[in-house]
């Protein structure tokens, strides 16, 4: 089976090396040809230069950009020593920068200590005993949904799923109904993961001024998404106002009862918000997408969601292979705030270290066939590396609600399976589009098809 793949541009340059640095820098494209990595707009031509890159250099490649040197890392035991072994040397890149803009200085933005603190307050609901806990409220939800659907409707799948996992976190995180406040949000958070893509493209040289500017004005408004902010403010205060008085162990109890200032406990809340349903409603969608390309993962998806079996061995391994494809965020980055040596090079002080789990999981030393959607390859040994695949990240700032996101999508898929299937209104092919996550660049649409 063929799944959906990025067109393989990379414009190629000669391999320079240099010997400024210990050793001397990793090969890589230099001159004109680094600027691949801007993508220009495009997400396909971005991700095509990085998998390009990575296969002709190897393990460890390096170029540059805006002055800004970049250490692209595709080798698993290297990214464990990243994200794990050596994770108090390195502290969040610049796409922290830029989000900090919108969701403010939360779990997704902030560097130790604060980061551990904060995670510290909200780790009871993502204990285990507690996410088994939603797996009721994801059922509801989701059968809800089910039943607003109408056979024969044409309907936007990443929409809906946005909607639902939007409704989802709603009352399972924060014990709250969304209600019609749900398409509002998503619209919001739509609009400035839109513009976050085009801003993202001059971050190398607007953050030093940002940054600059975020230290001397911390509570100013934002300076790319000041309307954006400050409309979801107005949806979520009447939300706090209501639960400050009642307890328990949601999200927003452990916040509240922590006494955090109103900022931080909106902060968090946005924070949450977005990551908690932009992220699995990419992979749902994806998800779909998948499904109905190929009847035979619908019908062992439906065969299994109608057994009811509590395992759903199958549903889970046929996610696991969605966020091995299409990882909801595709790159990310860290800084060192010391020198590093990874294999035998020195990463200096304030460079970018991009790791890139769309790369490293399409990887063919780690996974056979690795453009094959295949969700029979979590179910036989060997096993990949343990950090071959890390759609969640790795470390003390591994998302918190890995978890969660897993329980739901499966959840979601079984749910649905159970009564609908879904065609595609168009075969053609789905590329990705610019952002914060790995979202489909155009709107799938589809047919709802109510079972017998």
């Amino acid at each position: 089976m063929k799944a959906v793949t990025v067109k393989n541009e990379v414009m190629r340059s000669t391999p320079v090396f240099a010997t400024a640095l210990g050793r001397g820098l990793p090969p890589g494209p230099r001159g004109l040809g680094a600027y691949g990595f801007l993508g220009w707009g495009s997400a396909a031509r971005a991700l095509a230069f990085l998998q390009a890159t990575a296969h002709k250099y190897g393990s460890v490649s390096f170029f540059r950009i805006f002055n800004q040197r970049l250490f692209l890392i595709d080798d698993a035991g290297l990214i464990e020593q990243v994200l794990v072994r050596e994770q108090h040397k390195f502290i969040r890149d610049r796409g922290a920068t830029l989000l900090r803009e919108l969701i403010g200085d939360g779990l997704l933005t902030s560097d130790e200590p604060r980061h551990r603190e904060r995670r510290r307050v909200v780790q009871p609901a993502f204990h285990r005993v507690q996410i088994a806990s939603y797996a009721e409220v994801m059922v509801r939800e989701t059968e809800h949904f089910a039943e607003a659907w109408r056979g024969g409707a044409r309907v936007d799948i990443g929409a809906e799923m946005k909607r639902l996992t939007l409704n989802i976190v709603g009352k399972a995180l924060f014990g709250v109904d969304f209600g019609e406040s749900a398409a509002r949000i998503a619209e919001l958070l739509q609009r400035a993961i839109r513009r976050s893509a085009w801003i993202g493209i001059l971050l190398p040289l607007l953050e030093p001024a940002l940054v600059r500017y975020r230290k001397r004005r911390p509570t100013a408004a934002s300076l790319f998404y000041a309307q954006e902010r400050a409309e979801l403010e107005r949806i979520i205060q009447p939300i706090l106002n209501s639960r400050r008085s009642r307890s328990g162990c949601d999200v927003l109890s452990l916040l509240l009862e922590h006494g955090l200032t109103g900022d931080d406990v909106t902060n968090e809340l946005v924070t949450l918000v977005l990551a908690g349903h932009e992220t699995t409603a990419t992979a749902l969608t994806w998800a779909w997408y998948v499904i109905s390309r190929h009847p035979e993962l619908e019908r062992r998806l439906q065969e299994e969601a109608d057994r009811g079996e509590s395992g759903l061995e199958y549903i889970l391994m046929l996610f696991n292979e969605v966020l091995r494809l299409y990882p909801p965020v595709p790159v990310f980055g860290r800084r060192p705030v010391e020198p590093v040596e990874l294999c035998g090079y020195t990463i200096p002080v304030g460079a970018s270290v991009i790791l890139s789990p769309y790369i490293t999981q399409r990887n063919e030393r780690y996974f056979e066939s690795p453009e094959k959607f295949d969700p029979e390859r979590w179910r036989v040994a060997p096993t990949p590396p343990k950090l071959a695949y890390f759609p969640f990240g790795a470390g003390a700032k591994m998302c918190i609600g890995d978890s969660f996101a897993k329980l739901e999508g499966v959840t979601v898929l079984a749910t649905l399976a159970r009564r609908w299937s879904l065609r595609l209104t168009d075969a053609s092919p789905v590329s990705v589009r610019p952002g914060i996550t790995l979202a489909p660049a155009q709107a799938i649409w589809m047919k709802v098809v109510e079972r017998s």
